[in-house]
């Protein structure tokens, strides 16, 4: 089946430029029994498409050019002469729109309110109302157009949710390419066609694909997070509630994507389906991509830093065992007081209080707990000043106290960051554990457990960011495969972007075992 629809799709766009992503699309929404509108100005191929889809089946087509004007005799068939004179009120429906299988709607938001009732009669049930009767359709798929969208939440908005599958048509980025064309478009070879017996066969197949937990967790956040964003008014005059309807309908549309992909599961890269809809207006289309791609990586940019942070904490946390600290004349420790200015006052001096007389630490104290605490690892604990080096570079030593950090404002000091900025360059290591162990003249008791604490420590933030990149590596081999209905460049644009997020985690795992290792050495140098 496959292999067939990827003729097809071949085929569908010969002498197209730019719109194989739109005959893709075209096709699905006609194999799953969907509806889908294609949005742009005129002149960009969209009735052209619709044509070509159609003839892929064996089927009626019905296509019209909808106008303030148009009448319910011009797409549903004159009345009957011989049936009002039985005072029946009948039309003749034969060739017309509810005898169709495939029908294409130009400019359909210029229809008037007597055609609107009827469509969304056809829309919701596929059943048409001739006078008193009600006529089932066999209508497998309206595929409309129109120049632009409805801009309020009326008649027309309702017509518009019946719509699942909503494409952007924009006229060819590269003109030039038109004065190449070559081949000629000469139809659908006819044993490539579908008959009625497949498109049974694809909505039963269809109905069987399983939708892996992962996937039904990324879909329903997916329309939490787009709830919730759109909730506020101020946000979009525009109601983009994915509505339960809609999240049905969706979901069917992926089963059908992943059947005719030869898959019986739902994958990742189904799910890039849902960017075509999730939206009512054009605007809002990045925010849907923005959600989807987040869910799918399961991490924002912040938390990428957040665990790129953990693990530059720990390997200068491990570093600081064997750092000396710079002395003045006296022997008094140099520190970075709340301005960053270098003093080397006692504890109690370069340290301010909040308004509970409690010591506020080094700039970027609460801010650096915030980073430990929303990963879930501390939610106590205090950082004691940068000390300085010989060379002037800064470190931290990183300690537990039973007292709970606050984050109310009097705490949050500056930033972590500014620590980071300050401390730029690489911490200065004695690269000789022996010679620190002479110079300090610390016993094994007093450095194995500090050295044990920070392996435990690392081990824990190893697992998750492991675990984390194993997922990262389950979308990466997903992505690797060909999806037949999804576009190039969204494919692309999630790939660079899984790929980044996942460098960035190894990135921060190769760091962490950097530091097992250097814990490793210690730990046998101390043993000597």
């Amino acid at each position: 089946m496959k292999k067939r629809l990827e003729k097809i799709i071949d085929e569908l766009n010969i002498s197209l430029v730019e719109r194989e992503s739109h005959t893709r699309l075209a096709l699905l929404t006609a194999l799953a029994g969907e509806n889908m509108i294609l949005v742009g100005p005129p002149g960009t191929a969209k009735s052209e498409i619709s044509r070509r889809v159609a003839e892929v089946f064996d089927t009626k087509y019905f296509e019209y050019l909808l106008t303030k004007f148009t009448t319910p005799e011009e797409l549903f068939g004159p009345v009957s002469i011989r049936e009002l004179e039985r005072d029946n009120f009948r039309r003749k429906t034969e060739g017309y729109l509810s005898d169709a299988n495939i029908v294409f709607l130009d400019e359909i938001f210029k229809s008037n309110s007597s055609i609107l009732n009827s469509l969304l009669t056809i829309l919701n049930e596929k059943v048409y109302h001739n006078g008193n009767l009600k006529e089932e359709t066999d209508i497998y798929s309206i595929i409309s157009a129109s120049n632009e969208l409805p801009t309020d939440s009326g008649e027309l908005m309702a017509l518009y949710d019946r719509f699942l599958l909503r494409v952007v048509v924009d006229y060819v980025r590269e003109p030039a390419k038109l004065l190449l064309l070559e081949d000629k478009y000469r139809g659908i070879s006819q044993e490539l066609k579908l008959d009625r017996e497949i498109l049974e066969d694809v909505a039963r197949e269809s109905r069987k694909v399983e939708i892996p937990p992962h996937i039904s967790n990324i879909i329903l956040n997916l329309k939490e997070k787009l709830d919730e964003h759109f909730r506020d008014e101020s946000v979009s005059r525009i109601q983009e509630k994915v509505s339960d309807r809609k999240l049905v309908k969706s979901i069917g549309l992926l089963k059908t994507s992943a059947h005719t992909n030869g898959r019986e599961r739902i994958s990742i890269t189904d799910t890039l389906l849902l960017l075509h809809c999730y939206w009512n207006r054009m605007e809002n289309r990045d925010v849907i991509k923005k959600y989807l791609f987040e869910e799918i990586i399961k991490l924002t940019d912040e938390d990428v830093k957040n665990y790129e942070n953990i693990s530059n904490v720990w390997t200068q946390e491990f570093n600081g065992l064997f750092m000396e600290q710079r002395i003045d004349e006296e022997g008094k420790p140099f520190y970075y007081d709340m301005d960053g200015q270098l003093v080397n006052l006692s504890y109690g001096d370069i340290h301010v209080r909040d308004k509970y007389g409690e010591y506020i630490h080094f700039k970027g104290h609460a801010d650096y707990v915030k980073v430990l605490a929303e990963l879930g690892k501390f939610d106590h604990g205090y950082i004691d000043s940068g000390i300085v080096t010989d060379d002037g570079r800064i470190v931290w030593n990183y300690e537990f106290s039973p007292v709970e950090v606050l984050t109310s404002p009097e705490r949050e000091v500056e930033g972590y960051e500014k620590l980071l900025v300050k401390g730029n360059l690489k911490p200065a290591t004695i690269e000789s554990y022996e010679e620190y162990m002479e110079v300090y003249r610390m016993t094994s008791p007093d450095l194995i457990p500090k050295i044990e604490g920070i392996r435990r420590n690392v081990e824990e933030e190893s697992r998750e960011i492991r675990k984390v990149s194993n997922y990262l590596e389950d979308v990466r081999r997903s992505l690797g495969a060909e999806n037949l209905w999804v576009a190039g460049e969204e494919m692309e644009e999630l790939k660079i972007l899984v790929e980044k997020t996942y460098e960035g985690m190894r990135g921060s795992l190769e760091k962490l075992d950097e530091v097992l290792r250097k814990i490793d050495s210690a730990k046998a140098s101390v043993d000597r």
